[in-house]
C-alpha cells in the first residue's frame, strides 16, 4: 500500500499517537470507571488538599468530558486546571463540547520539552494521567518531564496501560501479508513495559524509573483488568476506539482492517481455555511526589 502518513510515520521515533474523537468516547467506560475508582481511593492520599490558588495539569486529556465531569469535581477548590493532549483534533473536540472557565484545553506532547508550559502557566501542584502515558515510547523522558511540571511538593497521580492483549493482537494482525507495511509503525506504540514477564518487573521497572527523575512514590501498584467470555463485543468495541494508528490508513482501508481486527479477537477468544481470561490489560497505578 502506498501510503505517505505511514511512510513518515516509519520515519518518527514514535509517530503523534492519533485518535478519531467520536470513536474515543463510545468506548471509554472501563477507562473512566477505573479512573474514578482510583481516585476515589488515592485521592485523600495528596499531602496537601486543594485550595484557589493550586492549579493542576491533566496530561493526556482526550476528549476532555472525564476531565470536565469526573476529575474538575474532584479538584475543588482550585484556580485551574489545565488539560493537554497531543492530539489537535482531541483538544478541538474538548474545546467545543467540554469548555469550563476553570479549565484550559492546550495541544503538548509529554515527551517533548515542558519549559514552555511552565512559562505560559507556572508549575504545577499535581499532575494528573489517566491512560495516556502508555503512548509515551520513551517513559524516563516523560517522567522527568513530569517532575518538571510539578512545584516543590507536588505530587502527581497517574494510570497507564503496562500490558495487554490488544498489543498482541495488534501484532498478529501485522503477520497478514495486506498489512505488513504496518508492523514497524505497530510496534512504535507497544510500551517497552509488555515485554517484561510478570508483576515484580513490571514494578521495579517504575520504581527505577521514579528514582531516576527524582520523584518519591507513596504508591506503585499493578491493576489487572481481565475480560471474559461476555465481553467479547465490548473488547472489540474498546480496540477499534484505541487503535492510534487508524487514522494513519487511508480512508478506504479503514474498514478492513476493523474487520481483520474483529475476527483476530474472536479468533483469539475462541482459542482461550474456559475459565481462563480471554483478554487481559495490566495498569500501573502511580502516586509519587517531588520533594
Amino acid at each position: 500500500m502506498d501510503n505517505p502518513p505511514i511512510a513518515e510515520a516509519l520515519e518518527e521515533p514514535r509517530p503523534t499517537v492519533t485518535f478519531l474523537p467520536e470513536e474515543y468516547m463510545k468506548a471509554n467506560d472501563f477507562q473512566r470507571t477505573l479512573n474514578i475508582r482510583t481516585l476515589e481511593r488515592l485521592g485523600t492520599s495528596f499531602k496537601s488538599r486543594p485550595n484557589t490558588g493550586q492549579q493542576f495539569v491533566d496530561i493526556g486529556c482526550g476528549t476532555g468530558d472525564f476531565t470536565l465531569q469526573d476529575l474538575l469535581p474532584r479538584c475543588q477548590p482550585c484556580r485551574r486546571i489545565v488539560a493537554t493532549d497531543i492530539g489537535e483534533s482531541m483538544v478541538r473536540f474538548a474545546r467545543e463540547n467540554f469548555a469550563h472557565p476553570q479549565i484550559e484545553y492546550q495541544v503538548h506532547d509529554i515527551s517533548t520539552d515542558v519549559s514552555g508550559l511552565v512559562r505560559k502557566y507556572g508549575r504545577f501542584n499535581r499532575v494528573y494521567s489517566f491512560f495516556a502515558l502508555h503512548w509515551v515510547k520513551d517513559h524516563v523522558t516523560a517522567f522527568r518531564n513530569i517532575s518538571d511540571l510539578l512545584t516543590s511538593g507536588g505530587e502527581c497521580l497517574l494510570i497507564f496501560v503496562a500490558r495487554s492483549t490488544c498489543f498482541e493482537i495488534w501484532r498478529r494482525i501485522a503477520q497478514m501479508d495486506r498489512w505488513k507495511a504496518y508492523g514497524e509503525v505497530c510496534e512504535k506504540f507497544i510500551p517497552d513495559s509488555h515485554d517484561l514477564e510478570d508483576h515484580p518487573s513490571l514494578i521495579s521497572y517504575m520504581l527505577d524509573i521514579l528514582k531516576t527523575v527524582n520523584l518519591k512514590p507513596h504508591a506503585c501498584e499493578i491493576l489487572t483488568k481481565a475480560s471474559l467470555a461476555e465481553d467479547l463485543e465490548e473488547t472489540i468495541r474498546m480496540n477499534i476506539a484505541v487503535l492510534p494508528f487508524l487514522p494513519l490508513l487511508p480512508v478506504e482501508s479503514r474498514a478492513r482492517y476493523k474487520d481483520d481486527l474483529e475476527n483476530v479477537i474472536r479468533s483469539h477468544w475462541k482459542q482461550s481455555n474456559d475459565g481462563d481470561p480471554h483478554y487481559y490489560s495490566d495498569m500501573f497505578v502511580v502516586h509519587a511526589g517531588k520533594s
